[in-house]
């Protein structure tokens, strides 16, 4: 580290045994609601998937292992200010390359996920395995409110107030250009460093279309650009995306339950990772069986177990209302909009990997009238969680763009 960064402080996971055993007496004594017999995930969160998975929390999955793993990681905290004032620690990992041609970049997750999702990309990008291959220097923080950041107790935390504050983060490291990949609030991030520092980022690589373009250039233009929004969109919506009105507006009447039940919890967030994965084929409803192909029941586990012990599931819902609906205070000290004006557009260099499954991505012409799309590819396989789903495709299409 340099004589700048004297204020970033390695950091490692230690959840206490005491919070371990208040766990364990908190699934043994769980009260199971009412359930239709035979139905499956047609409700929500399948009865026997969550009753099979908490068992497997109660008496399968080692947290202590999944500590140890990603302290394999270099992590550290520093303290940020935001533009409210607010003094925020941040959690983040900074997996540096032994080559010396290395780039950094930066990668954010979203929600329901966690720095533990690119566990299967960190080392791969930092050190690949041919030295014809780029590598980078990796840093992959923890939103606020997220992981082993600090949870917000002010107003005003939204994408781009974090933009801001990952600049900041990236100058503390030494790092006056970077590249960035983000998905899902990650991306939503990733759109407003487009937006608003632009001389900072080289490229940015997406898998949401996280900017929207403005006044006539939002209207949706010609056959597939109208077929998506009416059907593809549309479904989307009405089927797999009521989480996003609920975070929006009802997270903290959600907090009670999801931060008082780890049951609850990790049925609210393993029903995304079912709803939103690549585990669809053909028109059935995917089953617990389906799941299980595609994540382990430790990684499903995994996941939920770090919300719970770092407690921030109600700040990770709060994102949606920050970043969705600011108020008057904030729209007017920092901006932050999701939707351009008519005519303007991102110009930092853009890729993006339409998922094959997950959030839908809108046809590259719509995307093109609020990025300056330069790379665009489809994966043939993997949903809204590609690090976790298909790392070997992520690692490829990244190495590819960032070439």
């Amino acid at each position: 580290m340099s004589a700048a960064t004297w204020d970033i402080a390695p950091f490692r996971i230690a959840v206490p045994d005491a919070e371990l055993s208040d766990l364990r007496g908190r699934l043994q004594r769980t009260r199971w609601p009412s359930e239709v017999p035979g139905a499956g995930w047609r409700y929500g969160a399948a009865p026997d998937c969550i009753r099979d998975l908490a068992a497997y929390w109660l008496d399968g999955f080692d947290w202590r292992a999944l500590e140890a793993q990603l302290n394999a990681f270099p992590q550290y905290r520093t303290t940020l200010t935001a533009w409210n004032g607010e003094s925020l620690g941040v959690h983040f990992v900074h997996r540096s390359s032994s080559r010396a041609d290395a780039r950094p970049l930066m990668i954010q997750h979203g929600w329901p996920s966690t720095i533990y999702d690119f566990s299967k990309i960190i080392d791969r990008l930092a050190e690949p395995e041919d030295d014809s291959l780029p590598a980078f220097h990796v840093v992959a923080p923890s939103l606020p409110g997220y992981g082993w950041s600090d949870i917000p107790t002010r107003a005003g935390i939204g994408a781009a107030a974090i933009s801001d504050m990952w600049v900041e983060l990236m100058s503390r490291l030494g790092y006056a250009e970077f590249l960035y990949h983000g998905g899902d609030w990650g991306a939503a991030v990733g759109g407003q460093l487009a937006l608003r520092h632009a001389e900072r980022i080289s490229r940015i690589h997406l898998t949401a279309a996280a900017l929207a373009p403005g006044g006539a250039d939002a209207r949706p233009q010609g056959t597939e650009e109208q077929r998506f929004f009416s059907e593809e969109q549309a479904r989307y919506v009405r089927d797999d995306a009521t989480h996003r009105a609920i975070h929006s507006t009802k997270f903290q009447t959600m907090a009670f339950p999801l931060e008082d039940s780890p049951v609850g919890l990790l049925a609210w967030i393993v029903d995304m990772w079912w709803r939103l994965s690549d585990i669809k084929s053909g028109d059935a409803m995917p089953t617990t069986a389906d799941l299980y192909q595609r994540f382990s029941k430790d990684e499903l586990v995994a996941t939920a177990a770090i919300y719970w012990f770092t407690r921030t599931q109600p700040s990770a819902m709060r994102l949606y209302h920050e970043a969705t609906r600011p108020g008057a205070e904030v729209e007017a000290e920092i901006g932050g909009r999701v939707r351009l004006s008519e005519g303007e557009r991102a110009d930092v260099p853009a890729g993006f990997a339409k998922l094959r499954r997950g959030t839908p991505m809108p046809p590259r012409s719509w995307v093109a009238r609020a990025f300056n799309v330069v790379h665009w590819s489809e994966f043939p396989a993997g949903g809204h969680f590609p690090a976790m789903e298909e790392p070997e495709l992520l690692i490829a299409e990244l190495r590819e763009f960032f070439r």
